[in-house]
């Protein structure tokens, strides 16, 4: 994101919950007992529906059959250890989501937000289970359970890559994590559930930084003319590489994507602060001259404002075939540039260098 030095930061409370087993992250959950006990006063119950205690989230959370069962195990803020779910015991329900097949099991359970809260979700098939063959499916459903409005979900890594993906809740309300997959049957995972507190000085799984020289007041990676390159993880809104340009307002970044099995992005992040700017950004070779093959730039670019729409993408030079993007016209406001490939590119990592310029 170009930066900007305004005061005030998201106030946002942390999860980090323990994956060592899994080989995702270290730590534990995290619990805000004192919300917990206001929540359930508020329900004008006597005791939280389900909690669990660590032995007992070591063994596993259960899964409900259905979206907005109200029977699920709902996550406030409250567990402390890795959490193992198994769909072997349930069906599948939700056969698609969005315009993505998902013919495995599903279960579901119950998260509990707080509106403008931060959230990352990851999953893994669980790794001490011998002879598996899954390739997970994970999303998250609104209280209306709709499915075909399907739009935070990760289904990026082809068989048994990790899936996650980040959330900022729009509104108070209850949502429903669905564990799925893409083979059919069920199978045994492990689930990473954590809510992000930027502005502690504790960077956990799910914020790229916290507190460091080089970290902005959103927790995103600073990149500027002295600090050009990528800044791994950067494949989703919330760890966006936050650009910084010169007075000039011309910048060139240096990273690489593909190399996996997997198709998550890379994500920048900008605030244009003069209305009516253009946006363009060009593809240059390592030497710094401009692409000449369209087999540099087996990627799109994209730009997306912070509702996810798109403002622009999917444009070639007419002469050279390669990637490039013009967004003339931009509001002043955060927007996020896009690298994006639909299929894996597995051979090889592809290196990029990107020249961006705001002008009005």
């Amino acid at each position: 994101m170009f930066r900007d030095d305004s005061a005030g930061r998201s106030t946002l409370v942390p999860w980090v919950l323990g994956l060592a087993a899994a080989g995702l992250a270290t730590g534990c959950l995290i619990v805000n007992e004192d919300r917990l006990d206001d929540a359930v006063r508020e329900a004008g119950v006597d005791a939280p529906p389900e909690v669990m205690d660590a032995g007992q989230m070591e063994e596993g959370i259960p899964l409900v059959d259905t979206c907005g069962d109200a029977e699920a195990f709902e996550l406030f803020d409250s567990t402390s250890s890795t959490m193992r779910v198994d769909t072997t015991g349930t069906s599948n329900q939700i056969v698609s989501c969005g315009s993505r097949g998902a013919p495995g099991n599903d279960g579901f359970i119950a998260v509990d937000v707080r509106g403008g809260d931060l959230w990352h979700f990851h999953v893994i098939p669980d790794p001490t289970v011998a002879g598996q063959e899954r390739d997970p499916f994970l999303y998250l459903l609104d209280s209306t359970c709709r499915n075909t409005s399907c739009n935070h979900f990760s289904d990026a890594c082809v068989g048994p890559g990790d899936e996650h993906f980040a959330f900022v809740a729009p509104a108070d309300g209850t949502w429903y994590l669905g564990i799925d997959d893409r083979n059919e049957g069920g199978g045994v995972y492990q689930l990473g559930a954590y809510k992000l507190n930027c502005g502690d000085n504790m960077a956990v799984h799910g914020e790229a930084c916290d507190g460091t020289a080089n970290c902005s007041r959103d927790c995103r990676e600073i990149l500027g003319v002295d600090r050009p390159s990528e800044q791994l993880p950067n494949d989703n809104e919330i760890e966006a590489n936050f650009i910084e340009l010169p007075a000039d307002r011309m910048i060139e970044i240096t990273g690489s994507i593909g190399g996996d099995l997997c198709t998550y992005p890379d994500v920048y992040s900008f605030e244009n602060v003069q209305e009516a700017s253009t946006l363009t950004v060009e593809v240059r070779k390592s030497d710094g001259t401009v692409c000449d093959n369209p087999s540099l730039t087996p990627f799109d670019l994209v730009l997306r404002n912070p509702d996810g729409d798109e403002v622009a993408g999917g444009q070639t030079n007419a002469s050279t075939g390669c990637a490039e993007l013009v967004a003339p016209d931009l509001p002043a406001q955060t927007f996020f540039l896009y690298v994006e490939h639909d299929s894996p590119i597995e051979d090889r990592p592809v290196p990029y260098r990107l020249h961006l310029a705001l002008e009005t």
